[in-house]
């Protein structure tokens, strides 16, 4: 062996040079691995073109020929996962029989055609590692051509980008998630009525209003940084001072809580509507107050049914007086008119089940009030017979005391016509009627209670109970009349409509 032979030969056992693993792998081929022979004896544009390829830090891979024989570097091979070393120097259809139809399009556009191609996060679905596993790529396909312009290979320049798309993946999903969660805790706050807010400390007062607190309080969405000065103003003249005195003296305290309920004059509309107001403070080492987060409810419902409630209370107190002193007179005038103890206990029995009776009217009723029909009916029980009563009249609605009042002079005109009147046999019958009649332009309650077909009656020789009962709980306007007549007593009862359905104003208390 000649000197030059020698160096020759050692030339060859040398190439490629350096390549890492998978130049080490090219230098122990033999020449039988793939149909290009020993590696130091290929085209010089494929060994030119691949010791780029194996120099290169980036992965790299060159699909040679028609049947894309594969050359690649070591970052190529962390790709090709537990394919590699067997797919190096296989055709490609052969060591990714998987993405077929991608490499075919490759094949066609860029070996057959000349023409370059590009990928950013192309989804595949590779078989690596012994299983199906997807996997994401950037890739730039380009042809490799000799001096001719005919294409040798294919040069593929590919990163995987798995990571960084499952990374994004969970991102978008997380943000996805986020966004759903602040919709849904907005659709809560619209719901509840419940406004987000925030205030910088640090430099003054620095607002930021959520859409619900703008909702809340009647402002455009421009005012989501509305000043601190804006909203004092919307604040009650009433609140105002207290308001803002509180604020202030929280910030600056040492308090981490604040809290306050005050009214606003909403500038949407002009309502005043109740605030109810919970915020942390968050301060520095030094209690230096940074920032405010909180919350805004508007109350207004719920302070309308308290002061609707205590309403109501005042009311019951009242009405309970009343009550008291209503029994208190049915048991004087009772007694006194009582000819025996068991005629006034039957007589004061009857009379307080009575005024049962037109209080459960009025619980049954609208604001404490009862109908004139229900308290008409509410008679007929003492009789028992609804046949032999005939009850009309137009809708007209007591106030709590006359519907008491009328109760129980109804009951009592009932009582006298079941002992001496038209209901003491087994024929009589009552004609109860009311109607409201214009009087000078003002409307008059007309009521007529009419016996018929009772036995003959005669005046009593004193005032009775209903007498009096009507002196004490109606207006000195009312006028009351009883005709004792041949066929049966006849009783009416004129009053100003309105001193019956005002309702609430007393007129004088039984005694």
């Amino acid at each position: 062996m000649t000197v030059g032979s020698g160096e020759t030969a050692l030339a060859k056992r040398l190439w490629p040079v350096g390549g890492g693993e998978v130049g080490a792998i090219l230098r122990s081929w033999r020449g039988t691995e793939t149909a290009l022979g020993l590696p130091a004896e290929w085209p010089e544009r494929l060994k030119s073109a691949l010791q780029i390829v194996l120099a290169s830090p980036t992965p790299m891979v060159l699909f040679w020929g028609e049947t894309g024989i594969l050359l690649y570097n070591d970052a190529y091979a962390v790709i090709a996962g537990a394919k590699h070393p067997r797919i190096l120097g296989q055709g490609l259809y052969q060591a990714w029989p998987e993405v077929r139809e991608l490499h075919q399009k490759v094949m066609h556009t860029v070996f057959g055609g000349g023409e370059p191609l590009s990928y950013r996060d192309l989804s595949l679905v590779l078989h690596r590692n012994g299983a199906a596993e997807d996997v994401w790529l950037n890739v730039d396909y380009s042809p490799v051509c000799d001096d001719d312009g005919m294409v040798l290979a294919v040069l593929a320049v590919v990163i995987e980008t798995t990571t960084l798309v499952g990374a994004l993946r969970e991102r978008t999903a997380a943000e996805r998630a986020l966004r759903q969660r602040e919709q849904e805790l907005a659709q809560v706050q619209k719901i509840g009525k419940v406004g987000g807010l925030e205030v910088d400390l640090r430099e003054g007062f620095q607002n930021k209003r959520s859409p619900e607190y703008l909702m809340i309080h009647g402002l455009p969405p421009e005012a989501v940084n509305e000043s601190h000065e804006d909203w004092v103003r919307r604040v009650h003249p009433h609140d105002r001072a207290m308001v803002e005195s509180h604020f202030r003296a929280t910030v600056v305290g040492a308090a981490c809580d604040y809290q306050i309920e005050y009214r606003i004059i909403r500038p949407s509309d002009g309502a005043v509507r109740w605030i109810s107001a919970i915020a942390q403070i968050e301060r520095d080492e030094s209690g230096k107050a940074l920032r405010l987060v909180g919350a805004h409810l508007d109350i207004t419902e719920r302070k309308e049914a308290e002061a609707h409630l205590r309403l109501l209370m005042q009311e019951l107190a009242h009405r309970v007086k009343n009550t008291l002193a209503m029994i208190q007179a049915i048991a004087s005038q009772t007694l006194r008119g009582a000819t025996s103890l068991e005629a006034a206990n039957e007589g004061f029995s009857s009379r307080l089940a009575a005024l049962s009776r037109a209080h459960d009217l009025l619980i049954a009723g609208h604001a404490a009030n009862a109908r004139m029909v229900d308290v008409a009916n509410s008679v007929v029980g003492i009789q028992g017979d609804p046949a032999r009563f005939e009850i009309g009249g137009p809708e007209v609605v007591l106030g709590p005391k006359p519907a008491l009042a009328l109760t129980l002079m109804l009951h009592e005109l009932a009582t006298n016509a079941v002992k001496y009147g038209s209901f003491s046999n087994q024929r009589g019958t009552v004609a109860l009627s009311w109607r409201v009649d214009d009087i000078e332009g003002s409307p008059q309650f007309r009521l007529r209670w009419q016996e018929s077909g009772g036995p003959p009656v005669v005046a009593p020789s004193r005032r009775g109970f209903g007498s009096r009962l009507i002196e004490r709980s109606f207006p000195a306007e009312a006028r009351a009349e009883s005709a004792y007549l041949p066929t049966g007593l006849v009783f009416t009862l004129d009053a100003p409509l309105e001193a019956l359905t005002g309702g609430h104003g007393e007129n004088g208390d039984l005694g």
